[in-house]
């Protein structure tokens, strides 16, 4: 009898510690460098770096960044160097994507209308990778000591505070009672004695300016003045929603009154309607019903049913963001940042709020 031949092993991959701190701050100079590229251009005018037939453009400075961003973990260990990578990561990545509508037509069109939603949907992968990475996994021995380690490469440059010492003992311990590997066993109980024999201690210092203006906020922000903010909020986005189809309807009654001058208001580029008709009606029939839900998990929350107000506001911010948001930066292009940068602020507190205070009910 022949041996039974083995498949393919996949080695399981293990989630660095602080992974979801770094790709946050990846996602965040992202966001800026796509942010102030585009303002600074459009303030400017659009210059060019270089002369005549030569044309240096900014995607291959985000090449270059990118690439700087991958040797460096290849090269050095230094755990501080992680930070100053994730910021590369995304200033790279927004350079590059910046001009994607350049190499999606045949015009070499950088105002391309579809650019906008392809940035904004490349955020929005980018946004739903960083949730399923905060998502609890079942980590088994062997990640457990994987990431042991690499707390415990921090004592060789500084003392490990309290919160890491009592992560890595409870981590250690659940291996020590729990895996069935005596290799993995004995490593952690030496770990776990490395650890605990470090005479040294964290000094006693002031919190970083940050911290202490998030204490005080979460002090200051009581479940009823939050309840009262994303109330206002909500409604805010409703009245928001709506303001494109109310215009549309003002314009047959009143053309030319001073508040469809107001609601015509715009600051940066815009497609008209007849640019493309289909996704105009798709969008006043999203604005409509998502504006309409708003408003309407507004009445609910002023009706003391929170739990209800709450839940339809999720998921009516979610759809509009996940599906209105494209057409939004297809018509707005940029200029659409503000009021989905708002909807995320509002989706943000809704979720908090859920998680803190329903579920602590529940």
């Amino acid at each position: 009898m022949q041996p039974k031949r083995k498949g393919f092993i996949l080695w399981k991959l293990i989630q660095r510690e602080k992974a979801t701190r770094y790709m946050l701050i990846s996602l965040l100079s992202f966001v800026a460098t796509v942010s102030l590229v585009r303002s600074f251009l459009a303030l400017t005018g659009y210059p060019q770096l270089g002369s005549g037939t030569l044309h240096i453009a900014h995607v291959l400075w985000g090449g270059l960044i990118l690439y700087i961003a991958a040797i460096l973990p290849l090269i050095y260990l230094n755990p501080r160097l992680r930070i100053i990578v994730a910021i590369l990561s995304g200033v790279g990545v927004g350079l590059f994507i910046d001009e994607v509508g350049k190499f999606i037509t045949r015009q070499y069109d950088y105002f391309f209308p579809a650019a906008a939603p392809i940035i904004y949907v490349f955020f929005l992968l980018v946004v739903i990778m960083v949730i399923m990475i905060r998502r609890p996994t079942v980590v088994d021995g062997r990640a457990e000591l994987v990431q042991t380690l690499e707390i415990v490469r921090e004592q060789l440059y500084r003392p490990l505070d309290p919160v890491e010492r009592a992560h890595i003992e409870q981590d250690m311990r659940r291996v020590m009672d729990t895996d069935t590997n005596l290799q993995y066993k004995e490593m952690a109980r030496q770990l776990l004695e490395m650890v605990q024999s470090d005479p040294r201690s964290v000094p006693d210092k002031t919190p970083a300016w940050w911290l202490r203006i998030a204490e005080q906020s979460e002090r200051w922000l009581t479940e009823k003045r939050l309840s009262w903010l994303l109330g206002v909020g909500l409604a805010l986005l409703g009245l928001m929603t709506l303001k494109n189809p109310a215009q549309l309807w003002l314009v047959r009654i009143i053309p030319n009154s001073v508040l469809v001058a107001f609601l015509r208001a715009h600051a940066g580029r815009q497609l008209a309607a007849m640019d493309a008709p289909g996704f105009f009606n798709t969008r006043l029939i999203l604005e409509v019903l998502i504006g309409l839900l708003l408003l309407v998990s507004v009445g609910f929350l002023l009706a003391g049913r929170k739990r209800v107000a709450f839940d339809l506001g999720y998921f009516s911010l979610l759809l509009s963001l996940t599906v209105l948001g494209m057409l939004l930066f297809y018509f707005e292009q940029f200029s659409a940042v503000l009021i989905v940068g708002f909807q995320f602020i509002v989706l943000f507190g809704v979720m908090y709020y859920r998680r803190k205070y329903l579920k602590r009910e529940d």
